[in-house]
């Protein structure tokens, strides 16, 4: 996975990546015209393989939550504002916590984590306390095995909401927030496949919170999109081809060709021509496919994430390589 700030405050945009196998993170910091230095990388736990980002102690240098499957950890390293961070501290979470968010549960000013622990079928709530410490962990039910979690405001009541996926079941669970910290029992909706990957957004234009999965399950390779209703709840999910060698393993969110409507990008992962897809928003929630990028034969593409990284106004992609090649690709965008 990979985040992308300015984590030593020059006004340049940086970005962090999560090393599964090296029981690290990667921290490259930008030096302007889309290009990077050499990463510099910092200890969590083992197999680390989410991340957050946020302000955990108020001291407006931004730090990092970082879940760990290898031994059921979370790690949050607090940043020195240069772009390097502290040794981790280490909180325990349930069985193989697979996805970590961020955000003010509460209402405190205090940001809080949630963690979707894989094996236990919950999800885990930390709520920050002060001096960027957590308190224990709270669960609340989820669908089975949740591997993806998406917060935002689903029901317009001021208070985070989650939207929570796995991918083997064919299921969204919906926990409202009660703005306490506390979340209700989930509620659930049935998709047309069992989803790999989630992103929200806005795909209509209506002001209101969407959905948007996709499966990498054989024969069902394709992008769904749930409009919400505003209230909590969403339709019946309308699905998307991302063509013949799309395999939407991660999704991004945002408006690649600059005419105000949304767009998404996947990562195509284990495609027989790995790729990033892009697929342009027609502004009714529609998708049609734009353009793929290949990635090389040998990749295998996992987290994604866009920003503007040449200040040319333009939104770019980062795009994690899980293969051999061990590899950060960074796409500039040339829509005109």
């Amino acid at each position: 996975m990979v985040a992308i700030r300015d984590f030593n405050g020059d006004g340049i945009l940086d970005f962090v990546v999560v090393n599964g196998n090296g029981n690290t993170v990667s921290v490259l910091l930008g030096v302007g015209n889309g290009r990077f230095g050499s990463q510099t990388t910092f200890p969590t736990g083992l197999s680390p393989f989410s991340i957050a980002v946020g302000d955990f102690n108020s001291d407006e240098r931004l730090d990092l939550a970082v879940v760990n499957k290898g031994d059921n950890t979370m790690s949050v390293l607090f940043g020195t504002g240069s772009g390097s961070f502290g040794p981790q501290i280490i909180y325990a979470t349930n069985p193989s916590p697979f996805y970590i968010v961020v955000g003010d549960l509460n209402g405190d000013s205090r940001l809080d984590l949630v963690v979707a622990n894989y094996y236990s079928s919950n999800v885990g709530v930390f709520l920050g306390v002060d001096n960027g410490n957590f308190g224990p962990q709270t669960t609340y039910p989820t669908v089975g095995t949740p591997t993806f979690i998406g917060i935002d405001d689903f029901n317009g009541d001021a208070h985070l909401d989650l939207a929570i996926i796995s991918y083997n079941w064919a299921t969204v669970s919906v926990l409202l927030g009660t703005g306490t910290g506390a979340f209700r029992l989930q509620t659930t909706f049935s998709t047309s496949f069992a989803p790999y990957s989630l992103a929200i957004g806005d795909l209509n234009g209506d002001g209101r919170v969407d959905l948007v999965l996709g499966s990498i399950k054989p024969l069902l390779y394709s992008v769904g999109v749930f409009f919400g209703n505003g209230n909590g709840s969403f339709g019946l999910q309308t699905t998307f081809s991302g063509g013949s060698t799309s395999r939407p393993a991660w999704i991004t969110i945002s408006d690649f060709n600059g005419d105000g409507i949304t767009d998404i990008a996947v990562s195509n992962y284990l495609s027989s021509i790995p790729n990033v897809g892009v697929l342009r928003g027609t502004g009714n929630g529609s998708l049609v496919l734009q353009t793929t990028i290949a990635t090389g034969s040998s990749s295998s593409l996992t987290g994604i994430a866009a920003a503007d990284f040449n200040n040319d106004g333009r939104l770019d992609l980062v795009v994690c390589d899980n293969s051999a090649n061990k590899r950060v690709n960074i796409f500039l965008n040339t829509c005109t």
